[in-house]
């Protein structure tokens, strides 16, 4: 059941969201400038239990400071989005939604609401499901902004008619035939810059090669065959991490030995 949170508790739930997380975190706030008691914490989330962090907000509105103390955190992704304006904070099964930003003052000064959703309650769970697809749709949106950004930064606006020369008649083709392989290596670089992707993960249906998260460790084609069902125990055959044949699930999709050694 949705529990309602005030100021203090929706502090002490986010809190234990870090401290209880154990692969992945996204924190979403337009604000941030919090004290060094949440930075070390998030720092031991990700140093000592290799939790993998993503953090949203408003790049303008970040302070220098912050923003190095967050950039030399290991495991942390640093992520803008200047139009977001949701609170959102989750792990793998626990969520708060809430007024609160990452800001001192809201901490302290500020008389702040929430809720806390838990993805294990029955009463609880599809919320926690639609709230973190919209989470998500906001990150892909970030990176569908950065990379038009930079398509606009590389490819160079055309020269203007009385400017172009006849020689530069005949490269047209070739130029316009380069263009799909400069958008496809921006695409790849922005990629490779951030570290919400990482190699080496497994589908644990059919073994196959796909993006490192934790809490989608299937294919495409391999989760429209698992979503008709939902079940997050059913018996699969491959470990998420080292793609050997072992018997995985959703909820559990790390072998032994790579739970022990990543978690």
């Amino acid at each position: 059941m949705v529990q309602f949170l005030n100021s203090t508790q929706a502090r002490g739930e986010i809190e234990r969201i870090i401290s209880n997380a154990r692969y992945n975190m996204s924190m979403i706030s337009p604000f941030i400038k919090i004290n060094d008691d949440f930075i070390s914490r998030i720092t031991d989330a990700c140093m000592s239990r290799n939790v993998n962090v993503v953090m949203v907000c408003r790049e303008k509105d970040l302070n220098p400071i912050e923003r190095e103390k967050l950039e030399n955190i290991p495991n942390l992704a640093l992520h803008f989005n200047e139009r977001v304006h949701a609170k959102c904070f989750y792990n793998e099964d626990t969520m708060v939604i809430t007024s609160l930003n990452l800001y001192n003052s809201s901490f302290g000064e500020n008389r702040e609401m929430g809720v806390l959703l838990k993805s294990t309650i029955e009463g609880d769970k599809e919320a926690f499901e639609e709230a973190k697809k919209e989470a998500q749709f906001i990150l892909r949106e970030f990176m569908s902004d950065t990379i038009q950004h930079k398509q606009k930064e590389t490819i160079s606006p055309p020269k203007p008619k009385n400017e172009i020369k006849s020689s530069d008649t005949i490269t047209t083709h070739k130029q316009n035939k380069r263009k799909g392989s400069i958008i496809e290596n921006i695409i790849s670089e922005f990629i490779d810059s951030t570290s919400i992707y990482v190699p080496e993960a497994h589908c644990i249906h059919c073994g196959e090669t796909i993006p490192y998260n934790l809490e989608a460790p299937y294919c495409p084609k391999c989760f429209r065959t698992w979503v008709k069902y939902k079940n997050d125990d059913y018996k699969e055959k491959y470990c998420f991490k080292c793609g050997k044949r072992k018997e995985t699930s959703k909820r559990h999709p790390l072998c032994t030995t790579c739970d022990n050694k990543y978690t």
